[in-house]
């Protein structure tokens, strides 16, 4: 009896299996189905996704800002969204730097008439000035898909605003300057910011493999600045004026875009 009763119990398994074995295949088939019409790739569908750039480039000052430097580098970082629409949002900030400083009698009260600067041992040492500076901007776009590999490559337009900062860093040989060690040097940086617009114009390259990601444009910020140390000590007198400090610079950023998966592999759920 038992014999014929595990019998009975195993064929009736079997049975349900063939019973149900049908319809469990064509649910299968049809979720791939619709997995795969679901498929998306970079190539032939705008994506939305956030991505990490670096950029190098050089800046040229124009405004009051041209009577103060020369031209100069460029380099900073940049964090993007990118949605569907092409539309951007994104974050930057822009370090430059040069050696070009025209505003170079600010330590003319320092030195000897033979335009020399006596160190604490008594013996001529030179100093050096250096332009320093940041613009920290945030800007919305839109990628115009006229040229390009796929539709999320394109014109890339974008506006925004933030803040601009810069100074003239002063870099004494050895540091054996007294009259420009710790806060001296405060008297004689021009520290100057404010508050900046920014526009950018260029092309947008999203590649199709995911690797190769990349801009290449032009880049205008207008700076609403003003100096903001108390007193300069080679005037004796607070520098009061509204300053226009324009750059224009030439900018190539690279980007490293954060799929969930490789550009071509993309699903929406």
């Amino acid at each position: 009896m038992s014999a014929k009763r595990v019998a009975r119990t195993s064929g009736g398994w079997l049975s349900y299996f063939r019973a149900v074995k049908r319809p469990l295949l064509l649910i299968v088939l049809l979720c791939f189905g619709l997995t795969s019409s679901g498929q998306k790739t970079i190539q032939d569908t705008t994506l939305q996704f956030f991505a990490i750039g670096g950029e190098l480039g050089i800046h040229q000052p124009f405004g009051d800002l041209q009577q103060r430097f020369g031209t100069g580098g460029l380099a900073g970082g940049s964090f993007m969204f990118k949605s569907r629409n092409n539309w951007t949002v994104e974050g930057n900030v822009g370090f430059f730097f040069g050696n070009q400083v025209k505003e170079d009698s600010i330590l003319k009260n320092l030195q000897t008439e033979n335009l020399n600067f006596i160190g604490r041992d008594g013996n001529p040492v030179d100093v050096f000035l250096y332009e320093r500076g940041f613009v920290s901007t945030v800007r919305v776009g839109k990628i115009f898909p006229i040229v390009g590999p796929n539709p999320n490559c394109g014109m890339h337009l974008a506006l925004g605003g933030g803040v601009m900062q810069h100074k003239i860093r002063i870099q004494p040989e050895f540091e054996t300057l007294p009259q420009l060690e710790g806060d001296y040097k405060k008297g004689y940086d021009r520290l100057t910011n404010g508050l900046c617009l920014s526009q950018s114009l260029g092309y947008q390259h999203f590649g199709n493999f995911r690797f190769v990601n990349f801009y290449v444009g032009v880049e205008f910020y207008e700076g609403f600045t003003q100096n903001r140390r108390t007193l300069n000590f080679d005037t004796q007198m607070r520098d009061t004026k509204e300053r226009m400090d324009i750059i224009g610079t030439f900018v190539v950023r690279w980007y490293f875009p954060i799929y969930r998966r490789q550009a071509r592999d993309y699903y929406f759920y």
